[in-house]
């Protein structure tokens, strides 16, 4: 299987020239001009030729920072994903993952993975995760994250508690068992539970667990308001004391802490100038996307979801006075994205103010009716951050890109919810926001965010460069017809520009067809 792209313009080389392609491997790239006769010489030696005069060349896209644990089951394909331009993603962030499976995290993960029609888990271990998923013939290249928050429910439960020496040498014995099995790293999850339980002393122990195996350590941290500024202090300790590659999760000034960004990256950037190895990810918008239930107070956190529901249940009076006295978003700030109760469906898309009134009761209430009525979490975008700070923090050399959100589609059961537009667009808005809008960024900058840089951060081998010998995840974009279509009201839209897009050497995507699916799971 041969392919030739020829008179493309190559960004990260920034001249024109071909890339030739011998089954899974860039074999060569040349900037001769080729003429009709190179081309049916080309042709005669087993080359396929794409023409990509006025197009892009780049090496695909690295998603660090994706939630697609069950959604790539249900969609193989990776549609909201491939159709952008991304090749590889990374799942298990945020401390949650869905393997190992134990006692007590099964149920939870079970009901999540039935509201996408997976009635069965088919693994227990996270190789047994990593072999199914390999098993699927997915379209991309997938690698997983261990799950902190994963481990220590299982470990320990979701209760509030503090953990013995004892305590963590089992967990970090699990870990490096964990680690072993494939995994590309640890994502702790320190504002969700059990996550948020854990003191520094716990995560500096397991830190050096995955410094001891050259892995990444990815952080939701503690706080992204707040607190936003100890937050981020406390990653740099936890980096600093173990040694460890140390990535923050979808880096932001949100909320109470708006006007800080600034402040925030001077505390990364004396880290970095003392040679602490802590960089950051982004998505370029100004909502973000988690649980309804972080708009309780934190005395109601605890336990799984399950139990919290059953705790607010008890005495729904006191819990919605509580929720009112709380700071929180505004409540026409507050997007319902998922919900999968059929008596909720009418109100995914809407804000918690316009739900209330239709309910004729509070937004505090309304609140409580929803988690109950739903008996699960529930999907919500909040609008939290200020437009010229997303910027400032998207312009840092030690800020790569990444969506922060599961794979979708149009269509099939993936289509039911109404995701964040970053689903579909992260990738694509990034280059047409940051270069051709508001010109922060070269185009070569802007794609060393979106491949090059996450390729060396997560070590994922060979990939995320247009170099000879290297994998050939290869995208094929149009610069001038590049847009972004995904919208907060209609989201399930694909981009425009995108062409052409190889996965290891093989076309998968041309112009908006999923013509064959060629994704690896990558283990490290």
């Amino acid at each position: 299987m041969k392919t030739a792209i020829i008179n493309g313009f190559i960004i990260q080389k920034e001249k024109k020239g071909n890339v030739f392609i011998n089954n899974e491997i860039i074999e060569e790239i040349n900037y001769d001009l080729l003429n009709e006769d190179d081309i049916n010489n080309l042709k005669s030696n087993g080359y396929e030729v794409i023409d990509a005069e006025e197009l892009c060349v780049s090496s695909g896209f690295i998603d660090v920072h994706s939630h697609s644990d069950l959604t790539i089951i249900a969609n193989p394909e990776a549609c909201s994903a491939l159709y952008q331009g991304v090749t590889t993603i990374v799942s298990g962030n945020c401390g949650f993952a869905v393997s190992p499976l134990y006692p007590n995290t099964f149920n939870s993960i079970k009901t999540e993975a039935q509201s996408y029609n997976i009635h069965k888990l088919n693994w227990s271990s996270l190789k047994e995760y990593l072999d199914y998923i390999e098993s699927l013939n997915i379209s991309i290249n997938y690698a997983y994250l261990a799950g902190h928050g994963q481990i220590r429910a299982g470990l320990f439960g979701y209760n509030n508690i503090k953990l013995n020496d004892n305590d963590i040498n089992v967990f970090k014995n699990e870990l490096s068992k964990v680690l072993d099995e494939g995994a590309i790293g640890l994502s702790l999850g320190l504002i969700y539970i059990p996550g948020k339980f854990s003191d520094s002393k716990e995560l500096i122990e397991l830190a050096k667990v995955v410094k001891s195996k050259n892995k990444i350590l990815t952080n939701h941290m503690r706080s992204e308001s707040s607190k936003l500024l100890e937050a981020i202090n406390e990653s740099i300790e936890i980096s600093k004391e173990s040694g460890v590659n140390f990535e923050i999760s979808h880096l932001k000034a949100a909320g109470v802490a708006k006007g800080k960004a600034k402040e925030a990256c001077l505390l990364i950037e004396q880290a970095k100038k003392n040679n602490i190895n802590i960089d950051a990810d982004q998505y370029p918008y100004e909502a973000s996307n988690t649980g309804l239930s972080q708009v309780l107070p934190d005395k109601y956190l605890e336990g799984s979801i399950e139990d919290i529901i059953s705790k607010i249940s008890l005495n729904e009076e006191q819990v919605e006075k509580d929720i009112e006295n709380t700071p929180h978003t505004p409540w026409d700030k507050i997007i319902i994205s998922e919900a999968y109760n059929p008596k909720l469906s009418k109100y995914i898309g809407l804000t918690i103010q316009d739900i209330s009134k239709d309910l004729k009761i509070s937004p505090a209430k309304t609140v409580i009716y929803l988690l109950k009525t739903e008996g699960y979490d529930l999907g919500a975008i909040y609008f939290l951050m200020d437009e010229e700070e997303v910027d400032y923090i998207a312009t840092k050399e030690y800020v790569m890109v990444a969506s922060d959100s599961a794979i979708r589609c149009p269509y099939g059961i993936l289509s039911k919810s109404h995701p964040h537009p970053r689903t579909y667009g992260t990738f694509i808005k990034f280059i047409n926001k940051y270069v051709k809008q508001k010109k922060l960024l070269t185009l070569k900058e802007a794609v060393y965010k979106l491949s090059e840089f996450p390729a060396k951060k997560f070590n994922i081998y060979k990939r995320g460069i247009i170099e000879k010998g290297y994998f050939a995840d290869i995208v094929i974009f149009d610069l001038n017809n590049l847009r972004d279509n995904s919208t907060y009201l209609n989201p399930h839209q694909y981009p425009d520009g995108i062409n052409y897009v190889f996965v290891n050497g093989k076309l998968v995507l041309k112009d908006k067809e999923i013509i064959s699916k060629n994704g690896k799971v990558l283990r490290f």
